[in-house]
């Protein structure tokens, strides 16, 4: 990796790819209907950046709380493994949701649906108007 490309990796001049994807949204019955995720791609020096930038914000925290008296003893070692945590999630995750729209096979509600996870299908959402658990999943070509 030449100078100039780690320096644009390491201050984000680099952008990350976004698609549109499409799913089928499926429920408890035989209706279906389609939706659109827009999913980012990172390459490995990206998820990499991205870790590290999680880790330094829960060691960032857990280094505050060092000053908070009895709390530090939970704070700290949570902080310090939720960092960890956070930076062996983020490595792995290469398609990361930013938005997932659609709309309920039930009850027919439009929707932004919760988007904190890696992209993968099948995915289980749930529906913010009638509660119910949906599938997405990959749309057929058929």
């Amino acid at each position: 990796m030449t100078p100039a490309l780690s320096r644009r990796l390491f201050f984000g001049e680099l952008m990350p790819r976004s698609r549109s994807e499409p799913f089928l949204l499926t429920g408890y019955d035989d209706n279906s209907t389609t939706g659109v995720a827009t999913v980012t791609t990172f390459d490995r020096a990206e998820r990499i950046r991205r870790a590290v930038k999680g880790l330094a914000v829960a060691w960032g925290a857990a280094l505050v709380s060092i000053f908070i008296p009895v709390a530090h003893f939970l704070l700290v070692p949570g902080f310090a493994l939720a960092g960890v945590f956070v930076f062996a999630k983020r490595t792995r995750a290469r398609d990361v949701t930013e938005s997932i729209h659609g709309t309920c096979p039930h009850c027919g509600h439009e929707q932004d649906f919760d988007s904190s996870s890696h992209w993968h299908l099948p995915m289980h959402l749930t529906c913010a108007n009638c509660s119910r658990l949906l599938t997405a999943s990959a749309k057929s070509t058929c």
